[in-house]
């Protein structure tokens, strides 16, 4: 699995180059500025899937999440995971 850290800017760029091999992929903002993200094509401001609130997270499957992804957002700040991410909360534990 692969990850790492994404820095949005003023134009569109890829934010996560293509893998012929991945078959899952999240990308997670971890600020409070937005990131506009396209899969396989150019992002384009006000045009495609946006990520508005720290916290926010999109997670793609298949073809998508093995293209290119593109993203523009100056100042945003994200992170990318490959492979399967899944939250499950542990057994609760009465006190």
């Amino acid at each position: 699995m692969a990850s790492g850290a994404i820095a949005g800017g003023t134009n569109s760029a890829v934010i996560v180059a293509a893998n012929e091999y991945r078959d899952t992929l999240t990308i997670q903002l971890t600020n409070s500025t937005s990131l506009e993200v396209a899969f396989g094509e150019t992002a384009v401001t006000g045009a495609c899937l946006k990520l508005i609130n720290a916290g926010d997270s999109v997670t793609i499957h298949g073809h998508l999440a093995r293209g290119a992804v593109y993203g523009i957002g100056n100042g945003a700040v994200a992170v990318y995971q490959d492979g399967d991410v899944e939250y499950r909360p542990g057994p609760q534990v009465a006190s």
